[in-house]
């Protein structure tokens, strides 16, 4: 009798307690649905030795640096991106292959040494490059050398830049497509180079933020 009458009054006092503060449904965020994002905490740091760092750069500075001011007044050393340039334009190679691919794949980034072409073509020839053309620092980019970045897919043993909007570049080299030669003027990839200046606003292709350095100030490079 005793049991039933305390079962009968924990049963009332929860079901007061229910009705007074009925259960909330926690609000999704929709921003964070279909995130890519990996905890890389339990993986070894990616680390070089000081020495090491100060060898590989003092080493192109006294060496392909120096022969390329025997033919320039002046050339780049080192380039700037901020993280977050970088973690979008990773996360959009990322999202947007695995929205086509059929099967996961092994996919990597190619960085392409490269060089700005003369400043008078940055306005009609090479719209990507036009916010560059608004500022007396960055139109010192001219013939300086840079990088580009591209993404790239693992084909049997084959890493094949890509594009990820475009499967056919999935299987394919892209340099088989008509569209990807260099007298196509139309077509953009994805790629990441220094073609914003560090202050644009954000857009579909404002991923492009970098600084040259120089001429971009290099005040805070310790090698």
């Amino acid at each position: 009798m005793i049991s039933t009458i305390l079962l009968i009054a924990v049963t009332a006092g929860f079901a007061s307690y229910v009705y007074y503060n009925p259960p909330k449904r926690s609000q999704s965020n929709s921003s964070n649905q279909n995130t890519i994002c990996m905890d890389y905490s339990g993986e070894p740091l990616n680390t070089l030795n000081v020495d090491l760092v100060h060898a590989m750069t003092n080493g192109y500075k006294q060496n392909q640096l120096r022969f390329i001011k025997t033919v320039m007044q002046e050339d780049a050393h080192s380039i700037w991106f901020d993280l977050e340039t970088l973690k979008k334009f990773l996360y959009q190679v990322e999202k947007n292959t695995d929205s086509n691919a059929r099967e996961e794949r092994n996919l990597g980034i190619r960085i392409y040494y490269s060089r700005y072409p003369n400043n008078g073509t940055w306005e009609k020839k090479y719209p990507d490059l036009r916010d560059l053309a608004g500022s007396d620092l960055t139109k010192k980019f001219e013939e300086h050398h840079t990088l580009v970045m591209v993404p790239t897919i693992q084909n049997g043993k084959t890493h094949m830049d890509f594009h990820p909007l475009d499967v056919r570049t999935y299987g394919e080299k892209m340099s088989g497509f008509p569209e990807y030669q260099s007298t196509n003027t139309a077509t953009s990839i994805f790629a990441l180079t220094s073609t914003k200046r560090s202050n644009a606003s954000g857009n579909i292709s404002a991923q492009n933020h970098g600084s040259l350095i120089p001429p971009a100030d290099g005040s805070g490079e310790s090698f």
